[in-house]
């Protein structure tokens, strides 16, 4: 079965401390599936998840189907699948 690893972003954390505003921080990104569109959101509200057919949260390996890949890859998410 294939494998997903969400996409990530780093991101330098909002503070004005000289030494944790250096700091990065890596953060996953959720693809959020209805149909055959891909919304990426950082942060997804509990209350809307229910309305996609699939939600792959990030920062978390997901095992998907060969159907889920082929969605992925047709909405460019391909490199992202293993």
């Amino acid at each position: 079965m294939p494998t997903l690893i969400c996409p990530t972003v780093e991101e330098y954390m909002e503070t004005r401390h000289p030494l944790f505003g250096r700091l990065k921080l890596t953060r996953g990104i959720a693809l959020l599936v209805s149909g055959s569109d891909v919304i990426e959101d950082q942060y997804p509200a509990q209350e809307d998840l229910g309305d996609y057919d699939f939600v792959y949260m990030g920062g978390h390996i997901h095992t998907i189907t060969a159907a889920e890949a082929a969605t992925l890859t047709a909405a460019g998410y391909g490199a992202y699948i293993t």
